[in-house]
């Protein structure tokens, strides 16, 4: 019985050091924030959303990955767009801030993290801009020992519940116009340890919270004047994973409809859909499992977002709202 406790135990901590340290997303095109601080602002909006996921469905019931996050952020001081027309001016920069909380859950483990984002926001040209941004937050590790089960007929061992919180803090730098955008980001900058002791069994388990490298890019190919068509691609560097690469295509409609889809190297194909009612948005998204885990027992992942954008009354449009 001791030996089964403690190969979970290394299990479940090596899969979540190593192979799920971040959560995944497939709508990160309708809320870019969620991986880049430095996003934080560059909508003429105060930007509010929250979504859900449940990864793998079908997969071992409640035990497969679920996540739920919340996040907004806005701007502070003048924001002009690129339609303004003004030459570099220290007036033209401005500051932005944000906040997000994040639940990943997958069986007896779980990580609550709790962000807050600045950036900084200024002109390149009178149509290009530059942000750099940070997040500074906590993020706290749960093993529920209670919800470990066992087939054989030994009883009496129980894990206990263990919990772990430490600092956590990310960079960004997000290059934008109406026409295009370059990011990157690079996020667990601090690369804690993550320590877990098994008084039971005396013993203890560590592994590090690498840092994970995000590089994405887009275009905004204009289709008349109602359509608009958006390629583009993210690239997910972690060591010692192998690179994950998403190439995302959408096609959108005014300001009111779009529809995407995302292909995943080595692991899965996304169809999306999305809409916006005024300052309300909606988005869906069902992943296709074409991995290891596609089986007859995976019926993929789902993921709805709902947005709210507080218009603060300004005409000018920013170059990220043209996305």
């Amino acid at each position: 019985m001791k030996t089964i406790f403690k190969t979970l135990v290394i299990a479940l901590l090596s899969v979540k050091a190593l192979a799920q340290q971040r959560p995944q997303y497939s709508q990160y095109m309708m809320n870019q924030y969620l991986l880049n601080p430095a996003v934080g602002g560059t909508s003429e909006d105060f930007d509010i959303k929250v979504g859900a996921r449940q990864q793998w469905f079908g997969l071992g019931g409640n035990d497969a990955p679920r996540l739920f996050y919340l996040s907004a952020n806005g701007h502070l001081g003048q924001h002009l767009g690129p339609n303004k027309g003004r030459s570099r001016r220290d007036k033209d920069r401005f500051h932005g801030v944000g906040g997000m909380a994040v639940v990943d859950q997958t069986g007896p483990t779980s990580r609550t993290s709790a962000y807050l984002s600045y950036s900084y926001n200024m002109p390149l040209t009178r149509k290009l801009r530059i942000s750099f941004g940070a997040f500074a937050g906590v993020q706290q590790f749960t093993i529920e020992g209670e919800k470990l089960k066992f087939t054989d007929n030994q009883v009496g061992a129980v894990l206990p519940t263990m919990s772990q919180m430490m600092p956590d803090a990310s960079i960004g730098i997000w290059l934008y116009s109406d026409k295009y955008f370059i990011g990157a980001s690079m996020m667990q900058i601090l690369q804690n340890k993550l320590e877990f002791n098994n008084m039971v069994f005396q013993t203890t388990q560590t592994n590090r919270l690498n840092s994970h490298y995000f590089i994405t890019g887009g275009l905004n190919l204009p289709m008349g004047p109602d359509f608009s068509f958006v390629p583009s691609i993210l690239g997910k560097f972690v060591w010692p994973a192998l690179p994950s690469v998403d190439l995302n295509a959408k096609l959108k409609y005014k300001d009111l409809f779009w529809l995407g889809a995302s292909f995943r190297t080595a692991e899965s194909v996304v169809s999306m859909i999305g809409c916006r009612f005024g300052t309300f948005e909606f988005g869906y998204s069902f992943d296709y499992i074409y991995g290891k885990l596609g089986n007859s027992f995976n019926y993929g992942s789902h993921e709805i977002v709902l947005g709210y954008r507080l218009d603060p009354g300004n005409k000018i449009r920013s170059p990220s709202d043209f996305w």
